[in-house]
């Protein structure tokens, strides 16, 4: 349970203290602002748990609490039944509902306690001692003099007239069997929808599995069609380039100015069509899972000639931009796709000077640790706005300039070095102010260590798992990933359609949106139980800068980001260890 502050404790010894104790929790719920139903709803249970004090125990004492969650929100209402009677027989038969008895007994104690959330029991032949809670979403907890106000009004309340006191519970009775009412005639109609529409939901689960196929198929002849013309693209372009060389060389006779200004037109055109044919069929080969990774053993202060060389060869098209190669100071060895690292530096030095009108590129290496080795790629240039950060990642991305009219290039270089270097087992991190430049840091291991093929799914039969997203198709390749482990999965496409199921169902795993049509998801996540934090993945596509993401880690198990090249098998790790964790608790 939340923790409790005290309001008032009230006795009960006659009738009228009943229908006091009834008064004053739905008094309290209304100051509290609930709505009218489950002002009736708690004071019904009230009720019910003080007319057991009175019968079976003669007298005994009510209290009334304030919850308060750990963010010291109000987050509901506590009570506490206590008397010294003789105890409550049959005590566990009437928690579940199948005890039966000719005086009645248990029945409003099993009616108050589905009335509740929290409901806790303690009886022996010395007495009964019940403490329960009702929650509500949680909002601020009142000042110290609003608090004072609400002791005395409750507290100096004139005892009812029990006559009133029966008709005021026969309006709410009317008010709660027209509800009951609304709610069948709803119930009713929805039922009738679903038959309608349920031929129509089976077709559309056809047809997206159908579409599905057909995409996947269509990646992988995209695929097939780059690899199988890698030999009919390079041989043209090596051509060009090859003769664009003899031509320049003037090996069959000088060529004047303006052909030389040609002919060199001709080969820088070569090799960008060579460097744009290059990357799509690397990212191809990525996305198809066909891109081998060959870890060999190489000496660092090698490679970061290596980068130093590229480095030199970029500088005379960017007059403007200074470079600086920092070597490292001790020799180190590192084991991994040595091409592989090599293109992921390149084209991180690559847009360092193509985004740096006019400063410097830094190009440095770290050994973080004995595992790790991180490569750092810095400037001073234009930066990139925390609306750009992830759009650089997509593919195709451009940012557009004022300050550069003509940016060479594909847009494919930042989202292949992202995929190699996960690829390689590391990560790709940025930190960038806008007008102040950016740097692009690739960790990678020094030495790679092939994943060991899990064939197993884990098993997550009777986990319950409630994805909240308003994209469809999001919530198809969520329920892909995870069918083969055999979850219980509930979809909700709002923050308004999750309630009913975080309610009723209280999941043991949530997967949370932040951009929902209603409400966002963050408030949503707001709103939770706290206890329920620490079983939610946020899953969105929505880019976060550090203040955002460290405010929502505070709230929640994991952040995925669902453009990240191995979501699926971050999705799958982090509901496999969670269900883990859970099995311990």
């Amino acid at each position: 349970m939340p923790d409790l502050r005290h309001l008032i404790s009230l006795p009960i010894e006659t009738e009228q203290d009943i229908v006091h104790c009834r008064q004053s929790a739905k008094r309290l719920a209304a100051k509290m602002h609930w709505n009218t139903l489950d002002q009736i709803r708690l004071a019904t249970a009230v009720s019910e748990l003080a007319r057991n004090i009175y019968q079976y125990a003669g007298k005994g004492t009510f209290k009334f609490s304030l919850a308060v969650n750990a963010r010291g929100q109000l987050c509901g209402i506590g009570i506490r039944a206590e008397d010294k009677g003789p105890g409550i027989a049959q005590l566990n038969a009437i928690r579940a509902g199948t005890y039966r008895s000719p005086t009645g007994m248990g029945v409003g104690l099993r009616g108050a306690q589905k009335l509740l959330d929290d409901f806790e029991i303690e009886s022996s032949s010395t007495g009964t001692c019940i403490q329960a809670c009702k929650y509500q979403s949680p909002h601020a907890f009142p000042d110290d003099a609003t608090l004072t106000l609400l002791i005395a009004e409750l507290s100096g309340a004139e005892k009812p007239d029990p006559y009133q006191q029966i008709r005021q519970q026969s309006a709410e009775l009317l008010i709660t069997n027209t509800e009951l009412h609304t709610k069948q005639q709803e119930l009713e109609a929805t039922n009738k929808e679903l038959e309608n529409t349920n031929q129509g939901v089976v077709a559309l689960y056809s047809e997206l599995e159908k579409t599905a196929h057909d995409l996947q198929e269509a990646s992988t002849a995209k695929s097939r069609f780059f690899s199988n013309m890698t030999h009919e693209f390079r041989t043209p372009i090596n051509i060009i380039e090859n003769v664009s060389k003899l031509l320049a060389s003037g090996v069959d006779g000088s060529l004047n100015s303006e052909q030389l200004r040609q002919v060199r037109f001709i080969s820088n055109a070569a090799v960008e069509l060579s460097n744009l044919v290059s990357e799509l069929l690397a990212l191809a080969e990525v996305q198809s899972g066909r891109l081998a990774i060959d870890p060999q053993p190489f000496e660092l202060v090698a490679f970061v000639e290596r980068l130093d060389d590229f480095a030199a060869a970029m500088a005379p098209r960017y007059p403007n931009v200074s470079y600086e190669v920092v070597k490292p100071k001790a020799e180190l060895k590192l084991e991994t796709d040595e091409s592989r690292l090599f293109q992921i530096l390149r084209n991180l030095i690559s847009n360092a000077f193509k985004y740096t009108p006019a400063g410097h590129v830094r190009i440095q290496v770290f050994q973080t640790d004995d595992a790790t080795v991180e490569f750092l790629v810095e400037d001073n240039g234009l930066g990139i706005a925390p609306e750009n950060r992830q759009k650089i990642f997509e593919e195709f991305g451009r940012i557009k300039s004022p300050h550069l009219t003509h940016i060479e290039g594909t847009g494919l270089g930042l989202p292949l070095a992202q995929k190699l270097a996960v690829l390689l087992k590391g990560e790709l991190l940025l930190e960038s102010e806008e007008g102040q430049g950016s740097r692009f840091t690739a960790r990678i291991p020094r030495q790679f260590q092939p994943a060991k093929a899990d064939t197993v799914a884990p098993d997550l039969s009777g986990t319950t798992i409630l994805v909240i997203d308003d994209s469809e198709a999001d919530r198809y390749l969520v329920r892909r990933t995870l069918e083969p482990c055999n979850p219980v999965l509930i979809e909700a496409d709002s923050a308004r359609a999750s309630l009913d199921r975080l309610n009723a169902v209280r999941p043991d795993i949530i997967l949370l949106d932040l951009d929902l049509p209603d409400i966002s998801g963050e408030d949503l996540l707001a709103s939770m139980d706290w206890s329920m934090h620490q079983r939610v993945l946020i899953n969105t596509a929505n880019p976060l800068d550090e203040t955002a993401l460290a405010r929502l880690q505070g709230h929640c198990r994991a952040v995925l980001f669902k453009h990240q090249a191995d979501h699926a098998e971050r999705l799958l790790a982090e509901v496999r260890d969670l269900a883990r964790s859970l099995d311990h608790e």
